[in-house]
């Protein structure tokens, strides 16, 4: 474990009393993905189930948010947490190690990116939205740009009522308003040296038996993530929960057969907003799939 204390942190208290590390500029987000993680349960979807004793990969575990709701609610886990940005890492150690019930569980911190071969590469730290940090930076701004551009009030109506009535005051001013959201939180990149895995040599390395929930929520290399599991490793997982990216939702479809060809049977895509199948919406989409016992 790395020294948690070489790179600046703060702690939040969130609206359930939890306390969590995390870089000082980054109160916003730290309460969106909250919300994400505690209220909506974002990763635990559609048949998406968690049980004692299960193995977890937590691709993209940021500052452990996942992996700490779930050591809160069972037994015996097997976590391996893949963080490469070192600030990021910091504070997932530092959350982890603070756990009341980090004794219950087995908790692994990888500090590498994750990808469809192994090299090296640089990854764009951002302060103010560490949670956002990418492989892919040209398409995560144009991830905000396109937001701004494309959201219609009447689907965000339908998903969340009180935030449509806010976005329709703020609509004729979108553009500047995400713009400035986009500075905010995406001007102050860093780039930083990181190393990349597949997923296939860390089962092969540590021995892995199986997996029974594999989160991958990479900012834009979950693609590449997913191609860097090998055939003979595919049966080795039961469920799968995949945030994909605006600029890689062309490949649902495939990606969709491709899990009906390994044998999933129940795999359910949904937008950003909360609904299935309408990939035109900006933003995001997370794609569930479920082994049938």
């Amino acid at each position: 474990m790395s020294n948690t204390l070489a790179y600046p942190m703060k702690q939040f208290q969130l609206p359930n009393g939890m306390r969590f590390w995390n870089a000082p500029e980054s109160g916003k987000e730290t309460k969106f993905i909250y919300r994400e993680i505690f209220e909506e349960r974002c990763y635990e979807k559609h048949g998406v189930t968690i049980a004692d004793g299960d193995v977890v990969f937590d691709v993209g575990a940021n500052i452990g948010m996942f992996a700490r709701s779930l050591m809160d609610r069972f037994h015996d886990l097997q976590l391996y947490c893949f963080e490469p940005v070192p600030n990021t890492r910091s504070c997932l150690e530092r959350n982890i190690a603070e756990c009341p019930d980090r004794s219950r569980h087995l908790v692994t911190v990888l500090d590498v990116a994750v990808g469809a071969k192994e090299y090296q590469t640089t990854i764009d730290f951002f302060p103010s939205a560490p949670g956002n940090s990418t492989l892919y930076p040209e398409e995560k701004k144009q991830e905000f740009n396109d937001i701004a551009d494309e959201l219609r009030i009447a689907d965000l109506w339908k998903a969340k009522k009180g935030a449509a009535l806010l976005a329709l005051l703020l609509y004729p001013f979108r553009r500047w308003l995400f713009r400035r959201i986009s500075e905010k939180f995406l001007g102050k990149a860093k780039p930083i040296s990181c190393q990349v895995r597949t997923i296939s040599n860390v089962i092969r390395e540590r021995g892995v038996q199986r997996i029974d929930l594999l989160k991958v929520d990479v900012e834009g290399a979950e693609m590449d993530a997913l191609a860097g599991i090998e055939d003979e490793h595919w049966p080795l997982i039961r469920q799968i929960a995949v945030e994909v990216a605006p600029a890689n939702k062309h490949q649902i479809a495939m990606l969709s057969n491709r899990l009906q060809s390994l044998a999933f049977s129940r795999i359910v895509v949904e937008n950003m907003l909360g609904g299935n199948d309408d990939l035109s919406l900006p933003g995001p989409c997370t794609v569930y799939a479920v082994r049938e016992a």
